[in-house]
């Protein structure tokens, strides 16, 4: 960081004997001390090289020093340059006047050298913070613009083969390019099913960078069995490939839920890939439900690393990974997984909560509203055009 300049500090005064005595008591501060003899040549000397504070009489010949401040506070180049009124009118109405006018402060004549030297220093102390706070601002700026260029630019990277990876696996699914038996038609459904969460996931990045705008919820009564089987399909080569036992145990009664079809399965397809991805080879990850005071708990247990006790509440705020250094870098998100997957089942009327023991492993559980009227067995929503992440109700 570059050293600041010295401050330069005008001193206006028709009378050159108390110019040359606010000079002589600021002198061993260290100041560049520049005067101006009325109003009309301190306006011109500030239009050429604004100072960093003015001390202006008010009593002036022409253009006094309530004009002066008037004009200053009036200009959008000069408005924040600090002003202090030297005056020997005690009067409140004058005071008012010049602090209406725009004037930091009042010092009355005669004026007393340490009770100068304090106000300069704090007025200086103040704008030197507000120039800090606004610097500030403008680099925060600067970085939310080419966040923003970022996230537009792997988007449009990231959508452009995913387009084509569904195409063209539709394509398939649907015979055009040659027959095709029930179980590949069954794999490439999944394929398609996972390219549209993957486009989910584009979509919430760019919803929580206030790129694009959410879709409302859109709830629905959603049998259980058949959306926990889906799920299953979907997280089981995964699994596989780290050698874990995926075991996801379906209701043994019919039972149902209220909520966004699209958005339960997102929530529970991160719960459970949140999972695998934290827990060792050989090791575990169990789903169950049960149902309790209206509502259906969904439980994603596994044997994995565990959240240390001072990081569980941090595990939901957005962009916070915990133990980064635990994940290959292919398994590493960008640490929204779990803050949105809380924020939705909210706004569905429910909850997500957690219970850990580190290097025991965790248990998240999410609560989502029982349904009276559930669809009929083995039928599962149709997931929506994924367009955003919601936050509100339909």
């Amino acid at each position: 960081m570059q050293p600041r300049a010295t401050p330069r500090i005008l001193i206006v005064d028709d009378e050159r004997n108390n110019r040359e005595l606010l000079e002589a008591m600021l002198n061993e501060e260290g100041y560049i001390l520049v005067g101006a003899e009325s109003g009309e040549a301190a306006l011109e000397m500030v239009a050429r090289q604004p100072p960093d504070l003015i001390l202006l009489d008010v009593l002036m010949p022409g253009v006094d020093g309530f004009e002066v401040t008037d004009a200053l506070k009036g200009n959008a180049a000069t408005r924040n340059i600090p002003i202090i009124l030297v005056t020997a009118l005690d009067d409140r109405a004058g005071r008012l006047h010049g602090l209406s006018a725009g004037a930091e402060d009042f010092l009355a004549k005669p004026v007393d050298r340490a009770e100068l030297c304090a106000r300069v220093r704090n007025l200086l102390r103040l704008k030197t913070a507000i120039e800090d706070a606004r610097a500030a601002h403008l680099v925060a700026e600067a970085a939310n613009t080419a966040q923003t260029l970022f996230l537009r630019a792997m988007s449009h990277e990231l959508r452009t083969p995913l387009q084509a990876i569904t195409g063209y696996a539709e394509l398939l699914e649907m015979g055009l390019r040659g027959k095709v038996n029930a179980r590949q038609r069954n794999d490439l459904g999944r394929i398609v099913r996972a390219g549209g969460y993957l486009q989910r996931l584009i979509n919430d990045l760019l919803t929580v960078a206030r790129l694009e705008g959410a879709r409302p919820l859109h709830p629905v009564s959603i049998a259980v069995a058949p959306m926990l089987g889906e799920v299953e399909g979907l997280c089981a080569l995964q699994a596989q490939a780290k050698s874990l036992r995926l075991t996801v145990a379906r209701p043994r009664e019919e039972l149902a839920v209220t909520a966004d079809a699209e958005r339960f399965q997102q929530i529970l397809i991160n719960l459970i890939t949140n999972a695998i991805k934290f827990t060792g080879k050989d090791g575990s990850v169990d789903v169950s439900c049960n149902e309790e005071g209206g509502l259906v708990l969904f439980h994603v247990a596994d044997s994995g690393i565990g959240v240390p006790h001072a990081d569980i509440d941090r595990i939901f705020e957005p962009f916070v990974q915990v133990d980064r250094h635990l994940t290959t870098p292919s398994e590493q998100g960008v640490g929204l997984g779990l803050a949105i997957s809380r924020d939705l089942a909210r706004a569905m009327q429910g909850d997500l909560t957690v219970r850990s023991i580190e290097g025991t492993g965790s248990t998240f559980t999410l609560a989502l509203p029982i349904s009276v009227s559930p669809l009929p067995q083995g039928q599962v929503p149709a997931t929506p055009t994924p367009t955003g992440l919601a936050y509100q109700r339909s």
